[in-house]
């Protein structure tokens, strides 16, 4: 599942977030760092409860050397589609900024079908929501804060996707909180909130809410606050810097993998 946004703070500051739900209560994530990428390895087996059957591929949120942050959330499951997770991880090592991540991902469904997803990105001038029905998008150019669920927005949503109990309380819960957003503490209050209780942005019901992000692009510098763990139970949050672009070095890679709060994180190629 997960809830997902965009919000820009003012000229040059922007941030991305997400909460990562997910089918167990527990999960570690599995980092890609390098100099010009980085990304949170995306998980095609999210509903799935044996770990050790997990298939990872592609990017669920991430950021490049070029200021562009991109994440995803899931819509429906269907047999014979690749993951939409290799759609973030094309936008983040193709896209130079919204409109050629767009492009690139517009390129890549139009080639084979994807899982049905949500992609939103954002970068120093524009945003957009992405919506991935197969082998179809619809790309939408964002003009204000927008957040978005686990249902198509412009193209409707469909009477088997895979939520169709929280992801419209969830969606409006987050557009509410986002539309009065001011700055990073207003988000993570959105991400630990539940205005309609065990189906509120952190979530409880069926699909459990395991970490939460906000990625910021302030200047050339991008940072991350990453908290695991449901957000409402107050678990340590770990800011860190990016080490990509400018930033990036192999002592500032090791750093961040350590700190990161993962019992995988330090795994090289995991």
């Amino acid at each position: 599942m997960c809830t997902t946004g965009v919000l820009r703070l003012g000229d040059g500051d922007y941030l991305l977030f997400k909460n990562k739900d997910f089918g167990r209560v527990h999960f570690d994530d599995r980092l890609v760092t390098e100099p010009g990428v980085f990304g949170v390895r995306g998980v095609s087996t999210w509903a799935g409860t044996d770990p050790d059957a997990d298939e990872f591929s592609g990017f669920s949120i991430g950021a490049n050397e070029h200021g562009l942050l991109c994440c995803d959330s899931n819509v429906r499951t269907l047999e014979g589609h690749a993951n939409y997770d290799e759609l973030t991880e094309v936008a983040l090592r193709q896209g130079t900024d919204v409109d050629s991540a767009v492009a690139a991902v517009r390129q890549a469904v139009e080639s084979r079908p994807y899982l049905w997803a949500n992609l939103i990105m954002i970068d120093n001038e524009v945003a957009a929501a992405v919506e991935v029905r197969g082998d179809r998008i619809n790309a939408t150019t964002l003009t204000g804060p927008t957040a978005r669920s686990n249902h198509h927005v412009a193209t409707g949503p469909h009477p088997e996707d895979d939520d169709t109990e929280t992801t419209h309380k969830r969606l409006a819960a987050a557009q509410n909180r986002l539309n009065e957003a001011a700055g990073i503490d207003d988000i993570v209050a959105l991400q630990r909130s539940h205005d309609d209780g065990s189906t509120g942005i952190c979530n409880h019901q069926g699909y459990r809410t395991v970490y939460s992000y906000v990625l910021r692009r302030n200047g050339d510098t991008t940072s991350l606050q990453v908290a695991q763990g449901q957000p409402c139970s107050n678990p340590a949050r770990i800011e860190l810097t990016v080490p990509v672009g400018t930033h990036w070095s192999k002592p500032a890679a090791t750093k961040f993998r350590t700190a990161y709060p993962s019992a995988h994180a330090t795994l090289v190629g995991l």
